[in-house]
């Protein structure tokens, strides 16, 4: 079988969910559909069906009974027969939507399933729902620290996926925008290290970008989402980032995690600060200094540091082209992608070679500006 005739399905929960941290995963979805020329099996539930999704819900915490709970996504079968079914979901919770492919097994040759978000605390939770995580070939995991845990509920392999972005969308062109924002803060954050920042950046007239909403939001579209945040990070100088769930100690207990933020900043040009895990999955991935400027704990020698790298534009523009670099050869979905086919032993497309060609062309542009430190 050439790639050419490669059948691959991709199940999408993107009319359903539209929670602006499901953009990131989405976007995966995208690239990956590109480059196979999948087709994209898109899973709907109409609000009436509220209800039946919150009994499997409620079960799915119980017994593997829960299968039999319908979910209230529409039915709509594969049809026909794939070499390769892939399911994206950010939490194990999501799975309860599956039943909208109820063949999905019997007509795949190979199934995956990519988890974003699993913490240790959580999985005792959701049993006998991260148990039925064993129909799949293969468990991609975002979280190194969770992997082995999903390994032994499911006995299947399980590998792990860190985050990525569409670099194509998030690197900026060789004659960039001005980057007008000093510092971008996005999502959750440190209150008092936001209120230190925003009194010293605001007594120097300077730009600080951050998220003022209360709730989670949810997103008309994720593809204009995504194009928005890679507009605002290739305006930024700097772009903060940070553990996984910080401010919320009780769920992660300890489990350091980095998520695609920590690509997401570096592919937009945006110089990145702020804190990450001392741990060998964080340096295996990002194994060269600049990759982030690490803040201090306290709030006032954090936002000293912040105005001392904004102060000096050379420094800036180094780091910004060292990560860009590093990222357009490592941190695209490209490369996610080519984990789980080399997994399953199967041959990239000729898609995913000229992609590859465009990231190599990319960096090669931004490394003849490099000077060393």
């Amino acid at each position: 079988m050439t790639t050419a005739d490669r059948r691959v399905a991709i199940f999408s929960q993107r009319a359903i969910r539209r929670d602006v941290s499901r953009c990131s995963g989405y976007e995966f979805e995208d690239v990956v559909t590109a480059l196979e020329g999948a087709r994209l099996h898109i899973a709907e539930r109409p609000p009436s069906r509220e209800i039946l999704m919150r009994a499997r819900r409620w079960s799915s915490k119980r017994t593997r009974l829960f299968e039999w709970v319908p979910s209230g996504a529409v039915r709509a079968p594969l049809g026909e027969d794939v070499d390769l079914f892939g399911c994206f979901v950010q939490k194990p919770v999501e799975l309860l939507a599956l039943d909208a492919v109820p063949d999905w097994r019997a007509r795949s040759r190979l199934a995956f399933c990519v988890l974003e978000e699993l913490w240790l605390t959580t999985i005792d939770d959701f049993r006998p729902l991260v148990a039925s995580l064993g129909r799949f070939d293969l468990i991609a995991c975002a979280f190194e620290s969770s992997c082995a845990r999903v390994a032994e509920l499911t006995g299947r392999p399980v590998i792990h996926l860190p985050g990525a972005a569409d670099l194509l969308r998030f690197a900026p062109p060789i004659a960039p925008p001005e980057r007008v924002i000093d510092l971008h803060y996005m999502g959750r954050r440190r209150p008092e290290l936001h209120a230190q920042v925003k009194a010293v950046l605001d007594a120097r007239r300077r730009f600080y970008l951050y998220d003022s909403a209360a709730l989670p939001p949810v997103v008309e579209d994720h593809v204009l989402h995504r194009e928005l945040l890679a507009s605002l990070i290739q305006r930024a100088r700097l772009f903060m980032v940070d553990y996984g769930k910080i401010g919320h100690a009780d769920q992660r207990r300890g489990q350091l995690i980095w998520g695609p933020r920590h690509v997401e900043g570096m592919a937009g040009g945006a110089v990145q600060v702020g804190y990450a895990p001392d741990s060998p999955d964080y340096h295996r991935h990002f194994d060269w200094p600049e990759a982030v400027e690490r803040l201090p704990e306290h709030p006032t020698e954090a936002a000293r540091a912040i105005m001392a790298l904004l102060e000096d534009p050379q420094e800036q523009e180094r780091r910004r082209r060292v990560n860009l670099v590093h990222a357009l050869g490592r941190h695209d979905w490209l490369h996610r992608w080519a984990l789980i086919l080399g997994h399953f032993g199967l041959p990239e497309t000729q898609a995913m070679t000229r992609r590859r060609e465009r990231l190599t062309a990319l960096a090669r542009a931004y490394s003849g500006g490099i000077r060393a430190a």
